[in-house]
């Protein structure tokens, strides 16, 4: 089960489509009985699916010894299944969602510097050719959550706020990406706990730097901080019960590393959000 639906990244990629899904229905209650809000939605699952396997893929290629032996050898195996299957997942959009996708990006383009700070973080978080030895943001000390927490904050609020109809420089739509951002940075944490024994010291991640209890500790406190963000955005039940579902397995974390708590319990923890907004 972990491996089919966590190494595969099929549980995260579903997890940014629920995060695109609760962003638009919180502007629009009404947004999932328009297939639009499918197609921007689909669009981000499969980008996210797509983006985490290449950049597993980098990080296979050029650091094995940092990544667990399953999930090194699962990358081994089937990377070209996983890819393929996404790149026909994509196709699949493109025939049915082809209409729209140029009313999109001409939407996206009016807030083109913070789409390319997403793209720059998105495509180099690996392996950046701006940086020396092919390394990627995640290896610049202290970088690896924070770039995380704000691509995510961009990809799974804005993007598809801006999609939607959102204004790109919205000031609610920019509180809400804030919020979404520190609550990734929060549920990033304990996946940094998990690494603390193949991740390289030069990382310098929130655990390297205070020990495992007190980066709970932080995990915890930006959890309830980005909760009391989306308050103030407004019309955010969905990711405030995800993040209220977060909390006890972030302190349960603190004393277990199986794999089935970070890639499925965790990582769903943003699928949560699609069952709260098709039922509340």
């Amino acid at each position: 089960m972990v491996k089919i639906v966590g190494y595969s990244h099929l549980w995260i990629a579903l997890g940014a489509l629920c995060s695109a899904l609760a962003t638009m229905h919180a502007y629009a209650p009404l947004a999932l009985q328009d297939m639009s809000t499918w197609g921007i939605a689909t669009a981000i699952g499969l980008g996210t699916g797509v983006l985490y396997t290449l950049q597993r893929r980098i990080k296979w290629a050029r650091m094995p010894q940092n990544m667990p032996v399953d999930r090194r050898q699962f990358i081994e195996r089937w990377f070209e299944w996983v890819m393929g299957i996404w790149m026909i997942g994509g196709l699949i959009w493109l025939v049915i969602f082809w209409d729209g996708l140029l009313p999109w990006l001409t939407a996206l383009a009016g807030g083109w510097p913070v789409l390319l700070v997403l793209l720059a973080l998105v495509s180099g978080y690996a392996s950046n050719p701006f940086l020396s030895q092919g390394n990627g943001w995640r290896d610049v000390s202290r970088m690896k959550l924070p770039v995380i927490a704000i691509a995510w904050g961009l990809a799974t609020v804005w993007v598809p706020g801006v999609m939607s109809g959102e204004g790109p420089w919205e000031v609610n739509l920019i509180i809400r990406a804030i919020a979404q951002s520190t609550f990734i940075a929060g549920l990033t944490i304990p996946f940094d706990v998990r690494d603390l024994q193949i991740d390289p010291v030069a990382m310098n991640t929130v655990p390297q730097r205070i020990g495992q209890r007190r980066a709970a500790m932080i995990a915890l406190l930006l959890i309830l901080l980005s909760g009391c963000f989306f308050m103030v955005a407004g019309n955010a039940v969905a990711p405030m019960v995800a993040g209220a579902c977060a909390i006890p397995w972030v302190v349960y974390g603190r004393s277990t590393r199986d794999e089935w708590l970070y890639s499925i319990i965790l990582d769903g923890c943003l699928i949560v959000q699609g069952f709260v907004i098709f039922f509340y």
